[in-house]
């Protein structure tokens, strides 16, 4: 019998197909209805490492990463279970491997009407209906790329973030500067705490301080400075001690900042403070004449 050339194209498709297997990249997407009220399914799913997306058409779709998160919540979601509510669960270290910049987030939420928001609700549909089951192997794979893929996607559509590594990168930097701002009066404040903090390693971390002078510790040393010459040149503070102005933005040393001022700004923090003061009496004297 002679093979047609549909069959000799299909034979020729087999060995291609099965290399193209892929890992969903280490989130292992699972998709359960609703059955018991919400925040107890989420709490369980969260201490099982994973975390969780709440797809309902009835509402906006929600991302919760850990516990520490939903338990931070001053109302926690209290819908109750219905057929239109699906947890979409991923695995959190893989999902933070791929979106670093989730550390600290408050919970993310997105529409299920329209967008890849309204694209993953119809997915976590079917996958929970079954539409896989006798998939082989290589197609199931795949097919749970494309979920992870557009999972990411959701997210960074719903932080409005570019989808390229820059795009991602920026972002990252934002929320961690952010978060050393908040905190810069923290004498114990260190490139290794701020990385544990944003979960990333301290290598991650110098990488997005790149091109900073003096890269994460430098960055943070020019910060407390200016925000220390602000308060030396506010009458607010003319009250206030120089060392404990110092000490305020998270200076214990005052040798070591008196040295680090004046490499900055040219002139001690003292000369700084006076030259503002006769400045002020100038600008008064000049306004009651």
């Amino acid at each position: 019998m002679t093979e047609s050339p549909r069959d000799d194209l299909n034979a020729q498709r087999i060995v291609p197909l099965a290399t193209l297997a892929v890992p969903p990249r280490g989130m292992d997407p699972v998709v359960a209805r609703l059955s018991t009220t919400l925040s107890s399914a989420i709490v369980g799913i969260l201490q099982q490492g994973r975390a969780v997306l709440v797809l309902s058409r009835q509402s906006r779709g929600t991302l919760y990463l850990d516990q520490r998160q939903f338990a931070a919540l001053t109302a926690p979601p209290a819908v109750e279970p219905t057929a239109d509510v699906f947890l979409l669960s991923v695995t959190r270290s893989a999902l933070l491997r791929h979106l670093p910049m989730l550390s600290g987030l408050p919970p993310l939420t997105f529409s299920s009407e329209k967008g890849p928001g309204a694209f993953l609700l119809s997915v976590a549909a079917m996958l929970e209906a079954g539409f896989l089951e006798g998939a082989i192997p290589q197609t199931r794979q795949r097919l749970l790329q494309h979920v992870t893929d557009l999972l990411i996607t959701t997210v960074l559509d719903c932080l409005d973030l570019e989808v390229s590594v820059a795009g991602r990168r920026r972002h990252r930097q934002k929320h961690i500067r952010h978060y050393i701002e908040t905190r810069l009066h923290e004498h114990d404040l260190t490139p290794q705490s701020i990385a544990e903090a944003s979960g990333i390693s301290t290598r991650a971390l110098y990488q997005l301080f790149d091109g900073e002078e003096g890269a994460v510790a430098g960055w943070m040393l020019n910060r407390r400075l200016e925000r220390i010459h602000a308060d030396l040149t506010n009458p607010v503070h003319d009250a206030l001690p120089i060392a404990q102005i110092a000490l305020n933005h998270g200076f214990r040393n005052a040798a070591h900042f008196s040295r680090r001022f004046r490499q900055k700004f040219g002139a001690s923090p003292r000369e700084v403070r006076q030259r503002s003061s006769r400045g002020s009496v100038r600008l008064s004297s000049a306004a009651r004449g």
